[in-house]
Order: structure tokens, then C-alpha cells, then sequence
């Protein structure tokens, strides 16, 4: 089954849910290989496209509803904190130009040193709005930029991440049923499911839970280095 999706789809949402419905995939080809093979024949692959599609929706529904939780332990948003005057990942001279060009080319107001000491949850504020309009902008001028590829990377780290919980929970379902099956009778490709879906376990719990924490935050701020990079270009290529 099709359905209309874009590279950004692919790499956020379509990837961490094929991760998801792996457990589901071996365990059903490995235990249940004749029944899977009629469905096929008579589906035509259509179930499995309506589990994937399903499963990319609540994977995008976890991946934001854990994005308040990470900006929080992160300090905030990572386009708002990276040009704020109390951050080092940027030097102070390129986050002037920053705050000027969003004044003087969008015309919105930006935050200084004093008023960012003075009261900071206003200042994130007034940067938020600006990145709003700077992605309308990047979006539109440079579709295919480095940004682009940062975002889907964040997006797939995001979401995966968020989806952790449920991964693991799918994937002991499936491993307890594996080993069910291979108790009941044993074969050789029920023994495979086997090994195959605690590879799986073990790798969930190794990405969710020692991984993806600190990956998450790191290209999350590559996107948010990248976007501000890509709005400069574009201004300066419009002088």
C-alpha cells in the first residue's frame, strides 16, 4: 500500500516504525511462516502497509509529546538556546549578526546581553518567534539545504526515542511468543525468531536508554547550527 510521503517522512517516521514492527515481521515469519504466506498471497502486502503507516503516526505522536522533555533537559529549545548570548557553541560576533539580520530583514525584535541576563524566559521567547518565521524562510528558499538532512535526522532520533518504551514493549511480546512457540514445538526457523528477536531486545534497551539520549541532543543542535547557517546565506545571497 502507498501513500504520498517525502524524504523527511521516510527517514522520521517511516524508519523508526519499520525498527518497531521488526520484532512483529520476524516473529510472524519465523513462527507462523504458512499462515504469513497465505496472507501475503491474499493481501498483497496491503496489511503490511496500513501496520507501518499506523505505526509511523503514534511513532510521530511519541517523538512530540517527548519534545517538551528533552528542550527542558536540554535548557530550552536548541535554535533558541544556540544564539542566545548565555550559550558557547556559537561565537558571540556571528550571533550579533544573527540578531541583526532577523531585526533589520524580518523585523522583529531580538534580545540583548542585558535584557537575556535580565530575564531570560522572555528572551527565548522573542528568539522563538524569529526561528518561526526563519523556518518559513529556509523551507521555502532552500529545500534541499544541510538543514534538511539535519531535521530528518533529528526527527528520526526523536522520535524513535520517544517511541522507546513501546519498542521494548513490543519487543518482549514478541520474544516471549518466539520462545512459546519453539517450547510447543521446535524448528529450526522458531529457534532463529528466537536469537533474532532478543538481538533486537538488546539493542532497544542499548539505543533507547544509552544511545539516542545524548544522539538526540547532538544532531538536534546540528539542525538548529545548520537552519541559522542556511538563513544567513540566504540573506547575504539577497544583497
Amino acid at each position: 500500500m502507498k501513500f504520498p510521503v517525502d524524504s523527511y517522512d521516510i527517514k522520521a517516521r517511516y524508519a523508526p516504525a519499520l525498527l518497531l514492527s521488526l520484532p512483529i515481521i520476524i516473529t510472524f515469519w519465523t513462527c507462523f511462516p504458512k499462515e504469513v504466506e497465505v496472507i501475503s498471497k491474499l493481501l498483497s502486502g496491503i496489511l503490511s502497509g496500513v501496520i507501518l503507516y499506523a505505526l509511523s503516526v503514534v511513532v510521530r505522536a511519541l517523538g512530540l509529546k517527548v519534545e517538551p522533555e528533552l528542550w527542558k533537559s536540554w535548557g530550552g529549545a536548541p535554535s533558541t538556546i544556540i544564539v542566545s548570548w548565555s550559550d558557547s557553541r556559537l561565537g558571540n560576533d556571528l550571533k550579533a549578526k544573527i540578531h541583526q539580520i532577523v531585526h533589520s530583514r524580518l523585523g522583529l525584535p531580538m534580545p540583548s546581553k542585558e535584557e537575556e541576563a535580565a530575564d531570560s524566559s522572555k528572551a527565548y521567547d522573542l528568539i522563538g518567534q524569529a526561528f518561526s518565521r526563519v523556518k518559513g524562510l529556509i523551507r521555502k528558499k532552500d529545500k534541499a539545504g544541510l538543514w534538511s538532512v539535519a531535521n530528518a535526522e533529528y526527527g528520526f532520533a526523536r522520535n524513535l526515542y520517544g517511541s522507546r518504551v513501546l519498542w521494548i514493549i513490543i519487543s518482549c511480546i514478541m520474544t516471549f511468543l518466539s520462545a512459546g512457540m519453539l517450547w510447543r514445538q521446535f524448528n529450526t526457523l522458531a529457534f532463529l525468531g528466537l536469537i533474532i528477536n532478543i538481538v533486537i531486545l538488546l539493542c532497544c534497551v542499548i539505543l533507547g536508554w544509552f544511545i539516542l539520549p545524548k544522539y538526540t541532543k547532538r544532531v538536534g543542535f546540528r539542525y538548529a547550527e545548520h537552519a541559522w547557517e542556511s538563513f544567513i546565506n540566504i540573506v547575504d545571497k539577497d544583497v
